[in-house]
């Protein structure tokens, strides 16, 4: 009766179905010595889970809370080098930015022409000059307007060849879709080289 009892007990034991209690009386029935033949291929299985279950490591607790601080530790440092770097930046911008701010009130802007009409010739001067340079540059665009007006009868072909693969394109489906009827007439197929079909 106790065999049956502790087959049953191993079958729900493999099947991961035990409560506690009925696996600490599995270990303790392997462990008292007093075991079936037929069952003492698991004896060394039971010892074992008896002899770990009795060992206590109290050092696991320790190592998980040492980990645990320690990588609270590393991410405070982490954020706090951070936050080290950022308030430097902003140090270093706030002290550069004062001293271009006293370097300019120190020299301030002095006008180059005392005359208004002297300033005046100097700037169409400078205005002529960037204009000279500004139509400089618009000529030599001009060629790329050419080129686009020589493209057009290309791109005129393009679109009536593109039109007559749209036509072949749907051709072909109809043919797929009517594989075994005759086509009706009812569909014109356009030259793409000589417009849509009506001649012109």
């Amino acid at each position: 009766m106790e065999s049956q009892k502790i087959n049953i007990l191993l079958q729900k034991y493999f099947d991961a179905e035990t409560t506690i209690d009925e696996e600490n009386e599995l270990i303790t029935y392997f462990t008292s010595g007093e075991v079936d033949k037929n069952l003492k291929m698991y004896v060394p299985m039971f010892s074992g889970m008896k002899e770990l279950s009795a060992e206590e490591d109290l050092g696991l607790g320790d190592d998980l809370m040492n980990y645990i601080l320690e990588s609270e530790h590393k991410e405070k440092l982490r954020y706090r080098w951070m936050w080290q770097m950022v308030t430097g930046v902003a140090a270093s911008v706030i002290l550069v930015m004062l001293a271009v701010n006293f370097y300019s009130s120190q020299n301030a802007w002095k006008d180059t022409f005392t005359n208004p009409d002297q300033a005046y010739s100097e700037a169409t001067k400078t205005l002529e000059f960037v204009a000279g340079k500004y139509n400089k540059g618009l000529a030599q665009l001009r060629p790329i307007g050419e080129i686009e007006n020589a493209a057009n009868p290309y791109n005129s072909g393009m679109k009536k060849l593109n039109k007559g693969f749209e036509q072949m394109k749907k051709l072909n489906e109809k043919l797929k879709k009517n594989s075994h009827e005759k086509i009706s007439n009812d569909f014109s197929f356009a030259d793409p080289f000589m417009g849509d079909g009506s001649g012109q």
